[in-house]
């Protein structure tokens, strides 16, 4: 390990009350009979199992949690701490005679040695596609018409919105006036909200010219609108041109509104920041609903181009078939049975004409749930389940490219392409080649690091700006692993990817389009020094020491912490002559907020040059700023692993050095890859361990993730821990 990371892992159980734990429930089951007396009346293994392995590692080997296999100081001290602090969730759980001592003696057996020989392997599952999904699938779907172009909301439907800032200014009423309402002053009233004033209102299409009116008396053109004319009075009225969402010429792309723009929001388990969570994907009424809303305007959108979907010259009958077969394929990424091609051939010949038969089995097909969730389930093997073909197509595409296969991937698996490793491994070389495997992974970045948010933000910057330090983040990462580079670059890297407005922003000259600039050097710390984090990981007038050390656990390390204490207090109040470090100073001075906080401040500190807007500053109120701070227990809560460092580029450096790191980035690629948290520390071990080996070769993490054998294996959930089907 490099120098200025020690590492003297005695696995002594420090401060447990950090470790956020799972369960936690009233103890029931063999372990724990009713109106015990002893230790010799409980099971401490089954007990150890239920409340405990989940932060402590089925061996004592630790995790989440510190190591306690180790545990050097006695057994009354360790009986103790079990009774005083254990569970997490609820200490009074092992309070009852004797369970502290059993889970104690049981702990003081292990010896922290975990066997990966056969690690447990995912469970089968049908996955529901993202609204991000969906709306990439039907763009593609599209493909023969040019493909699907959102459109945004649709004026003559959605309405219009007028946004006025009113900038700190005390108004009583601001108003919209135009040709659209008679230019009344009074008509349709704006209201506010926090100092910004709006109103929606559905505009006839046309050409309107339009003014603002401001407590009845001050009329001015609308701030928000650049595109004014002559009012004739000497002034300017601004214009408003609105057009209806229609569904595109022949040749061009099909234009749709806000397809997904009513879709549930993904549920995002703790710990999982991505929008492809499987297990917690459930359709309720209101997606039903919406499904069914969409694939209308998507086919009401086509038109009389349907046909155009799947060209065919021969008689209404054959060609609905060919449709319905081709299409069909195409949206349920697999061959449709005889009674699905039965059932949508009697859609596509049922109407009118064909383009109105063809209209209605696409609005079905759209609609039908093996076009909504993409099965991995797999076929049974060797007493577990292996994907087909047909399932593996899918996967490799949607996770390295974020949409469905297209017709040369879905051949592949009807040629038996994907039916072994070699074929797949090619086919993950093929598509990792392709550019949307550069735009997927700033997609993972975007949700890996939590900034994707951004541009929603209403504070502060432009959000033309915003948006582009989001797209920074997304083209560095995917420049780092396409282009040679290495987990550490993401870390240490002296340049990164801008335009002119970002690099404007950090005080450089821009290279016009996006390209490549080097630093400063207060910002050679890769992500760590992109301004997407510093304002993301902030309040809306002050930098959050505490966000950013907590993202920084989270996101790049894998720990995470338990919920505040009620009586934590809020964010300290500002102090004009100190510095945010001195202001937070109580995090350190209080042993209660210290047992947290000594592993969050430091971290946060370290960001401190940087202000809510991530722009450089050397000094806070006029006192110089001290970004030093110590990571500590790098490698897990208990290890006392230190990396001291002076700067955020030095922090970044620590990291790159960790084992930790690198350990949490691969599990958050393989999270991501497969919608889900590992259940088991020995599902991820061996990826792991082959990431450091590869010395962060992100390209490499890509291919060992969709390539290798375990991918393709699927355990029936509950089945056990080695992948034995029921």
């Amino acid at each position: 390990m490099a120098e200025g990371l020690r590492l003297s892992r005695i696995g002594a159980l420090v401060a447990p009350w950090i470790v956020a734990c799972a369960g936690g429930g009233s103890p029931a089951g063999p372990g724990l009979p009713p109106g015990s007396e002893g230790p010799e009346s409980w099971d401490g293994a089954a007990v150890y199992a239920e409340q405990c392995a989940s932060c402590h590692g089925d061996a004592g080997e630790g995790g989440l949690g510190p190591a306690v296999y180790s545990w050097a100081d006695g057994r009354d001290a360790l009986v103790a701490n079990i009774d005083e602090t254990m569970p997490y969730v609820d200490p009074s759980e092992c309070r009852t005679g004797g369970c502290a001592e059993a889970v104690a003696d049981y702990v003081l057996g292990l010896d922290g040695v975990v066997l990966c020989d056969d690690p447990p392997l995912p469970a089968r599952r049908l996955r529901l596609l993202t609204r991000r999904e969906y709306a990439a699938t039907v763009r593609d779907l599209l493909a023969p018409l040019g493909g699907m172009r959102e459109t945004g909301p649709d004026p003559c439907t959605d309405g219009t919105t007028f946004t006025y800032d009113a900038g700190g200014r005390s108004l009583g009423s601001v108003h919209v006036a135009g040709s659209f309402n008679g230019w009344d002053p009074a008509a349709w009233p704006m209201r506010a909200e926090g100092g910004v004033w709006t109103l929606t209102r559905v505009v006839p299409e046309g050409r309107h010219e339009y003014k603002l009116v401001l407590d009845g008396g001050e009329w001015i053109t609308d701030p928000a609108n650049p595109e004014t004319a002559p009012d004739g009075f000497g002034g300017a009225n601004s214009v408003l041109e609105v057009a209806c969402a229609g569904g595109g010429e022949p040749g061009g792309a099909v234009a749709i509104a806000d397809l997904t723009r009513a879709m549930p929001v993904e549920t995002r388990p703790e710990a999982f920041p991505f929008d492809n969570a499987a297990d917690p994907a459930v359709v309720t009424s209101v997606h039903a609903q919406e499904y069914l809303s969409a694939a209308k305007r998507v086919a009401d959108a086509v038109g009389a181009r349907v046909v155009e979907l799947v060209p065919c010259e021969g008689d209404d009958a054959g060609c609905a078939e060919q449709f319905v077969r081709t299409f069909g394929r195409r949206a349920f990424r697999r061959p449709l049975t005889d009674e699905e091609r039965a059932r949508y051939g009697a859609l596509a010949t049922g109407e009118a004409s064909r383009a109105e038969g063809w209209q209605v089995a696409l609005h079905g097909l759209l609609a039908s749930p093996h076009f909504l969730y993409r099965s991995e389930v797999g076929e049974a093997h060797e007493g577990a389940f292996r994907l087909t073909g047909w399932e593996m197509a899918a996967a490799l595409s949607y996770g390295l490219l974020g949409t469905t296969p297209g017709d040369a991937l879905l051949d592949a698996a009807a040629a038996g392409e994907l039916d072994d490793a070699e074929g797949v491994g090619r086919w993950v070389d093929r598509l990792l080649a392709n550019e949307g495997a550069r735009e997927q992974l700033g997609v993972f970045a975007r949700q890996w690091l939590g900034v994707e948010g951004l541009g929603e933000l209403t504070r502060g910057l432009d959000p033309a700006l915003r948006a582009d330090l989001v797209e920074e983040t997304e083209r560095f990462v995917a420049e780092v692993a396409f282009g040679g580079g290495r987990f550490r670059d993401l870390l240490t890297a002296d340049w990164t990817v801008a335009n002119d407005r970002v690099a404007a922003h950090y005080g450089l000259e821009g290279p016009g389009d996006w390209g490549r600039v080097t630093l400063p050097e207060e910002r050679r710390a890769g992500v760590l020094g992109h301004a997407s984090l510093h304002v993301r990981y902030a309040h809306s007038d002050q930098s959050s020491p505490i966000q950013r050390g907590t993202f920084l656990r989270r996101r790049l390390l894998c720990q995470d912490f338990p919920p505040p204490p009620p009586e934590a207090g809020g964010v300290p109040d500002v102090d004009p002559t100190a510095t945010t470090r001195e202001r937070f100073r109580q995090h350190t001075e209080n042993p209660r907020c210290y047992s947290c906080h000594q592993y969050i401040d430091d971290l946060g500190f370290g960001f401190e040059r940087f202000d809510q807007d991530g722009r450089y500053r050397d000094v806070e109120n006029g006192q110089p700023i001290d970004p030093s701070g110590v990571l500590r227990d790098v490698e897990g809560f208990g290890t006392d692993t230190e990396a001291p460092f002076a700067s955020l580029p030095e922090l970044g450096a620590r990291l790159a050095e960790s084992e930790a790191a690198p350990d949490c980035f691969a599990r958050q690629v393989w999270r991501f890859a497969h919608g889900a948290l590992e259940s088991d520390a020995c599902m991820v071990r061996e990826l792991e361990e082959r990431f450091r080996a590869s010395e962060g070769d992100i390209g490499a993490l890509l291919r060992e993730v969709y390539a290798s054998e375990r991918f393709r294996l699927r355990q029936t959930p509950g089945a056990g821990e080695t992948g034995e089907s029921e």
